[in-house]
């Protein structure tokens, strides 16, 4: 008897026969998630931070290579710890992730470990990128080194963007939907 991994039976193709994909965003509040999704999507950088209460959904289509074309269904999941509690729904199905920290924040660096447990706790075995957002910013805390070291730690691609400029912005949502369809070919 075959068993389909639970994430494939959310598997859908669109009504234009494009394969969706979920893909989670997570990290602390403030780190440019709902930016980063905005600018995706809609190539609308916020103007005002306005703090995401629960998930905020956005889709996209993502040209991976000239015949290859995904949907990006993003969930774009609050980093408060206050929700805590409603996240891990949030995380069912997901294909892949991107967890996301403020390269002015070292404590958003440190708090990566704590958002790659959420998410293997509550969706195991998902692919993830690492993302440094707000490198348009003149002031770092956390050095390129150091999250090259990290992603390299948990095998997984690194990439700096910045929302505002929007540099780097699309090649972060490929890697992360190539990572969704790498591990869905498994």
């Amino acid at each position: 008897m075959l068993v389909q991994a639970p994430y494939k039976q959310f598997l859908y193709y669109t009504e234009d026969n494009i394969l969706a994909i979920k893909l989670t965003i997570l990290g602390n509040g403030q780190v440019g998630k709902t930016s980063l999704a905005s600018v995706v999507a809609s190539n609308d950088f916020p103007l005002r931070y306005d703090m995401t209460v629960g998930v905020e959904i956005h889709t996209t289509n993502v040209l991976l290579g000239p015949d290859q074309q995904v949907r990006l269904v993003m969930w774009d999941m609050a980093g408060q710890e206050h929700f805590d509690s409603v996240r891990p729904v949030f995380y069912e199905g997901a294909h892949a992730a991107m967890v996301v920290f403020d390269l002015q924040n070292r404590g958003s660096f440190y708090d990566v470990h704590g958002w790659i447990r959420e998410l293997w706790n509550h969706a195991p075995g998902t692919p993830f990128i690492l993302v440094g957002n707000k490198m348009d910013l003149p002031q770092r805390d956390v050095h390129p080194e150091e999250a090259r070291q990290l992603a390299l730690q948990y095998r997984v691609p690194y990439i700096e963007t910045s929302a505002k400029t929007r540099q780097n912005v699309h090649e972060a949502f490929q890697l992360a939907a190539a990572a969704a369809l790498q591990r869905l070919s498994q």
